[in-house]
């Protein structure tokens, strides 16, 4: 029946059934094609890449039992559903950082036919369709859906979630003016998986609690006895790991310092969410075009004057996160990150699409393509510019060290928690020190930087090696103390850049050979000796 009766909508318009189903053949081929385009991508561009820090520590932490990985989890700024799968993943298929990646990349994968049903739901299948479009040509998701980190289940989770929401009030309702009640369990499903997911995901609800309040009318029956129900059972359900953290504590100087954030924050936001991680000469073009776009949707909006609720919804899950993390960074404390972020995506890209299909049709097909283009370029260029910000090349910081270090030599790191990028990839036999310094086995949080106990920390260090190479990546504030101090008192040998903030220095310690140098060096010229004499 209900088959029958889209069909004959379809007639009214002008179409059939044979036109709706080819329609829908086409729009399903797209999308099984973007979905194995993101695959192929991330196969052969994203999965070699070196590992980064925030993968190095997911790594870390879910190396542990459960009850260990979950007192980690609780000293850190995120929540652990992701950390939990993370490790049973690697329980049965092991922990290759390709073998990780794999994870983030299943809920990148399954967010492109998610966003289109959003925008099918929410406007038309084609309004759909070019969101899916841009979320597989998205620098932004194909960076966060190769890494070790909770950001693709995030974005995927507030898809499905703001999907189910939508549906409470447009269009689900049956002649008795309620909802099926696989809506309302789906919906309080994904509420509790996304809160499970990242604590921003409260931003979503926040949103939606704003959209519900300011259009009552729109719900069905019981609506808010509803919510009230799915409010409790959420809270029931995550009030233990809130006492679980407080119990814990922070694990203070563990996680990287963040500035309060500025209107420049905001604009390279939503650059970002478009077209991804630039240089700062490219992001600066970027931001200059911010004007020209906000334009073009006052142009759209104009001719649509009467916005309806789900396009206010939509808005409102658009910006009320940004509007809420960036008013408590600079009330409170700075928690402004792009990538906290991800879930104002699915919104944005949805938006976008229906801004676009306002326009004459010859019109939108050109800025589609622009866009489209616009952004397959700029991915180009986050995947193969060295330049890129957000790359960390600690294998190559490893291998270069390798290669030039002698056994005699030391090598230090700071801050001190990028210890364990590196540690993944080195094997040499150089001791491996943090500055300041810190006993990782020991209980408690990293000692906290202090520039009258650096002079002291060195000495310790320095013992009797010869060459100290220094690796400073993730300035928490007193980077520039460290290398000045060195700069100033000994010698530097070396000096290389490996990505954007990953600095590699060394620095003489001493100018009498060693005698462990001495008998290397012999070693080495007398199995050179022999091999010239074999040949």
């Amino acid at each position: 029946m209900q088959i029958a009766s889209i069909a004959s909508a379809y007639d009214e318009r002008g179409g059939d059934v044979d036109t709706l189903a080819s329609a829908a053949l086409i729009r399903g081929s797209v999308i099984v094609f973007l979905m194995l385009g993101v695959i192929a991508l991330s196969t052969f561009f994203f999965a070699g890449q070196s590992l980064r820090l925030d993968e190095a520590q997911s790594l870390w932490q879910t190396s542990r039992s459960p009850l260990a990985m979950f007192q980690v989890v609780a000293q850190d700024v995120h929540v652990p559903l992701y950390h939990l799968m993370l490790h049973y993943w690697q329980v049965y298929l092991g922990n290759g950082v390709a073998t990780a990646r794999v994870l983030s990349l299943i809920f990148f994968v399954m967010m492109i036919p998610a966003i289109y049903v959003l925008g099918a739901r929410a406007y038309s299948p084609p309004v759909g369709l070019f969101a899916a479009i841009l979320t597989a040509a998205s620098p932004f998701l194909n960076w966060y859906g190769n890494e070790i980190r909770m950001y693709s289940l995030f974005a995927f989770v507030t898809t499905v979630n703001q999907y189910y929401f939508l549906s409470l009030f447009a269009g689900s309702r049956r002649p008795d003016n309620t909802v099926k009640r696989s809506v309302w369990l789906m919906y309080g499903f994904s509420l509790i998986i996304g809160l499970c997911t990242h604590y921003f995901f409260s931003f979503n609800a926040a949103a939606q609690a704003l959209f519900y309040f300011t259009h009552k009318g729109r719900f069905p029956r019981r609506a808010l006895r509803n919510f009230i129900i799915i409010g409790c059972i959420t809270l029931a359900i995550f009030t233990p790991w809130i006492l679980f953290v407080i119990n814990q504590g922070s694990a203070a100087n563990t996680q990287p310092l963040l500035a309060k954030p500025t209107t420049i924050d905001l604009f390279n936001t939503f650059s970002q969410f478009m077209f991804g991680f630039q240089s700062d000469h490219i992001n600066t073009i970027l931001i200059s075009l911010w004007p020209l776009l906000v334009l073009l949707i006052f142009l759209s909006l104009r001719r649509n004057q009467q916005i309806a609720p789900k396009t206010v919804y939509l808005f409102m899950s658009l910006f009320v996160p940004i509007i809420l993390a960036f008013t408590l960074s600079d009330a409170i404390k700075p928690i402004y990150l792009s990538r906290y972020l991800i879930l104002s995506l699915p919104a944005l890209y949805v938006l976008v699409s229906w801004i676009l299909s306002l326009y004459p049709a010859r019109l939108a097909n050109m800025l589609k393509i622009g866009l489209t283009a616009a952004m397959i370029l700029m991915l180009s260029v986050e995947i193969s510019s060295a330049a890129t910000p957000v790359k960390e090349d600690y294998r190559a910081a490893s291998d270069y060290v390798t290669a030039h270090a002698s056994p005699e030599d030391v090598i230090v790191l700071s801050a001190p928690f990028t210890v364990y990028p590196f540690e993944y990839y080195y094997r040499g036999p150089d001791s491996i020190q943090t500055l300041p310094l810190w006993d990782r086995y020991a209980t408690g949080p990293i000692p906290a930087f202090s520039e009258t106990e650096l002079t002291a920390d060195v000495q310790t260090i320095k013992d009797s090696h010869q060459t100290l190479w220094l690796l400073l990546s993730y300035d928490q504030g007193y980077e520039q103390a460290i290398r000045m101090y060195f700069d100033t008192h000994y010698e530097r040998t070396d000096n290389v850049n490996f990505s954007p903030g990953l600095n590699l220095y060394a620095y003489k310690l001493r100018y009498d050979q060693h005698p462990l140098s001495a008998v290397l060096r012999r070693l080495n010229t007398d199995n050179s000796s022999s091999t010239l004499s074999i040949r």
